[in-house]
């Protein structure tokens, strides 16, 4: 009997001495630890996706005068060979997009799916083309990707001439003209 009472005092103070160490040791963590420090006044801010254009390469500005592609002859090569330069006034490189921002008007009813915008890097030589009808509708997202360049750097200019082509079969008639054509150009960060 004494042999088991003597063994319940053990587990006693096995059970007690535990308790206090936990105690203890979790006022101890409790001292040792740091009160918080803070980095206060934070803000989080996106980069700027910024684009201008220019028709002589020196003044740049949000919009610019058009050109008129006249003597369009339906069935042959690309005419007119206007330049523009897009720049990238951001704080961030962006990709090139392009798109008709209004609905021309279209007395003659031309085929707008064979009407053709060629745009033609100086960088490269290399030709893009676009139907008007996938630019207008391409207005409701954010435009047609330009192919080059694929990412516009910060500060850096573009520099395309631009051209119009026409089925033969897009109008039927003498003559046609559209008008209230207006171009746009986007610059899209991360795309």
């Amino acid at each position: 009997m004494r042999r088991k009472q003597s063994r319940a005092v053990w587990i006693r103070l096995i059970g007690v001495t535990a308790s206090i160490l936990v105690v203890v040791s979790g006022v101890t963590f409790a001292a040792l630890q740091s009160p918080p420090v803070k980095l206060t006044g934070n803000t989080i801010e996106t980069a700027t996706a910024g684009l201008q254009i220019s028709t002589d390469g020196t003044n740049f500005a949000a919009a610019q005068n058009g050109f008129d592609f006249n003597n369009v002859v339906p069935g042959t090569s690309a005419q007119g060979s206007s330049s523009f330069t897009l720049k990238n006034n951001g704080t961030t490189s962006v990709g090139l997009r392009f798109s008709v921002s209004s609905v021309p008007t279209n007395p003659a009813e031309l085929d707008l799916s064979k009407v053709n915008v060629i745009l033609v890097p100086t960088s490269t030589s290399q030709p893009q083309s676009f139907s008007l009808a996938a630019l207008i509708a391409a207005n409701a997202s954010s435009g047609l990707a330009i192919n080059t360049p694929a990412q516009l750097a910060v500060g850096a200019k573009a520099q395309y001439t631009i051209q119009v082509t026409m089925a033969s079969d897009a109008i039927s008639g003498s003559s046609a003209s559209l008008g209230n054509l207006e171009f746009a150009f986007s610059g899209v960060a991360g795309s």
